[in-house]
C-alpha cells in the first residue's frame, strides 16, 4: 500500500499567486521536498482531452487506469452514481451524465459561469426546479434524477458522443467554449433551452431574486464517459485528516467515493486530494499557509509510516509527479528548487 497526494487546480501562471510562491512560498512543503525527484510528468498536448478536461482530471483518468475508456470523457457520472447508491436506476449500457443547476451571468462579451457551491441552492428550491423540467426530459426520452440539490443525472443514448466540461474547467472564463457543441450534442442543447426557458420566471427563481441570490438559469453537464463493467480502482478515497484536505467540486466528489465500490482484490493506494483552487479562492495568502501547513503535514505522516509518498502537481497545462522519500543526508548536495516543480504546469 502507497499513498498519493494530489495538488489539484493550482494556476502558477497567475502573476499573484507566481508572486506568493516565491515569497512566502510553501517552506514547510518545500523543506520535506528539498530530495524529491520528478517520476512521472505529462508531456504538453494540444488534444482534445487536454482541451476539455483539466490536469488534474487526466491525472486522475491516469492513476486509475482509465484513460483509455474514452478520449474526451470520463466517467465521473457512473462513479458518482455508485456512491449515491443509483446506479441500478440507468442501465450499464446507456449512457448517465452529472447534472448541476447552474448560474450563467451575461458579463460585456461573454456568459461566465458562478461558482455552484455559492449559489446557496436549498433542497426546497431544487425540488420544484426538478419537477418542473422532469416532464421535459421525460417526454424527449431521457431519464432524469435528483440526489442532492446541486447533483442530478440524466441518461440518454445521445450522451455516449457528447464531449463535455467540467465545472473547475469552466470557472473564470468565457463559457462558449465548453459548452457541448456539434451534432451529437443538439438532443441535449434542445432541451437545455426548454429547461431555460422554463425556469425564467419560475417561483423559486423570482424568490431567490428577491433575496438578492442569482438564480437558476440552466443546467451544467458533465462526467458522460463510460465504465467498463470489470474495471477495478487501484485507489481508495483518503478519509478526511487534515485541513484543507477535500474536493470541493460535489460531482467529482461524489465520483471519487464511489472507488470504494469498485476496489480491485489486493491492497489500494490511498489517494488524498488538496484543492488549492478552494484554499486560495477568498484569502489567497492565508489561503496557501493553510495548504502549507495541511500538504506538509501529509507528507510528513505518509514518510513517517510508509518511508515515501507521491505528490503530484497539477497546473492549468499538465501534471507533474514527484516521488519524496526521507532525507537522506549523505546526499548533502541534493537540494531540489521545490518552486521549480511550478514551472510549466
Amino acid at each position: 500500500m502507497s499513498e498519493h497526494l494530489l495538488l489539484s487546480d493550482l494556476p502558477p501562471t497567475s502573476p499573484a499567486l507566481a508572486q506568493l510562491l516565491a515569497q512566502p512560498g510553501l517552506p514547510a512543503t518545500a523543506a520535506l521536498c528539498r530530495q524529491a525527484v520528478v517520476l512521472e510528468q505529462e508531456a504538453p498536448r494540444e488534444d482534445a482531452q487536454a482541451a476539455w478536461l483539466t490536469p488534474a482530471e487526466r491525472w486522475l483518468l491516469h492513476a486509475l487506469r482509465l484513460d483509455g475508456t474514452g478520449a474526451e470523457q470520463a466517467p465521473w457520472a457512473r462513479l458518482a452514481a455508485l456512491a449515491d447508491g443509483v446506479s441500478d436506476a440507468f442501465p450499464a449500457d446507456q449512457a448517465l451524465c452529472l447534472l448541476t443547476p447552474a448560474h450563467l451571468r451575461l458579463g460585456r462579451d461573454s456568459l461566465s459561469l458562478t461558482d455552484p457551491a455559492t449559489l446557496d441552492l436549498r433542497a426546497d428550491e431544487a425540488q420544484p426546479l426538478f419537477a418542473a423540467v422532469e416532464p421535459l426530459f421525460a417526454s424527449a426520452g431521457w431519464t432524469l434524477r435528483r440526489v442532492t440539490p446541486l447533483r442530478w443525472y440524466a441518461a440518454h443514448p445521445s450522451l455516449s458522443a457528447v464531449v463535455t466540461a467540467g465545472v473547475a474547467r469552466a470557472l473564470g472564463r468565457g463559457v462558449a467554449a465548453w459548452m457541448p457543441g456539434g451534432p451529437a450534442a443538439r438532443p441535449w442543447r434542445q432541451l437545455l433551452t426548454e429547461v431555460q426557458m422554463t425556469w425564467q420566471h419560475h417561483a423559486v427563481n423570482e424568490a431567490r431574486d428577491q433575496r438578492g441570490l442569482p438564480d437558476i438559469n440552466t443546467l451544467w453537464i458533465h462526467g458522460c464517459g463510460p465504465l467498463a463493467a470489470d474495471w477495478r480502482s487501484p485507489m481508495r478515497l483518503a478519509e478526511q485528516a487534515h485541513d484543507g484536505d477535500a474536493v470541493s467540486d460535489p460531482a467529482l466528489a461524489a465520483a471519487l467515493r464511489g472507488l470504494a465500490l469498485r476496489p480491485r482484490n489486493g491492497p489500494l493506494d490511498i489517494l488524498r486530494i488538496f484543492d488549492a483552487r478552494a484554499l486560495l479562492a477568498d484569502d489567497p495568502a492565508a489561503g496557501l499557509r493553510q495548504l502549507d501547513a495541511s500538504l506538509s503535514a501529509a507528507i510528513a505522516q505518509a514518510v513517517q509510516q510508509t518511508g515515501g509518498v507521491r505528490l503530484t502537481l497539477a497546473g492549468e497545462l499538465r501534471w507533474r509527479t514527484l516521488q519524496i522519500r526521507r532525507p537522506q543526508g549523505w546526499k548533502f548536495w541534493q537540494r531540489a528548487d521545490f518552486l521549480a516543480q511550478f514551472h510549466g504546469l
